[in-house]
């Protein structure tokens, strides 16, 4: 995730880490604790591709800038991959 996405996304709308996670949960059926979201946004862990969706769609943001270095790094993948015809 690039550097503090989350942490800005959250506090833009005034949302604490609980109050996120309960809105969270409660929208989309999860069962996401507070820990989570607060290792998401301190880069102790990246969420996985369906959190990250969860998320983008919760902040109306592209799921991309979530998953920003998995991103970039299936994107090198792809760079380095080499066709010829």
């Amino acid at each position: 995730m690039s550097s503090h996405t989350l942490f800005n996304l959250r506090t833009k709308r005034n949302l604490e880490i609980n109050e996120l996670t309960e809105l969270l949960n409660k929208k989309y059926g999860t069962h996401y604790e507070p820990h989570q979201l607060w290792e998401w946004e301190n880069h102790q862990h990246e969420p996985n591709f369906k959190d990250a969706m969860i998320l983008a769609d919760f902040f109306d943001t592209p799921y991309q800038m979530l998953v920003e270095s998995k991103y970039k790094e299936y994107q090198q993948h792809i760079d380095d991959i080499d066709i010829r015809l």
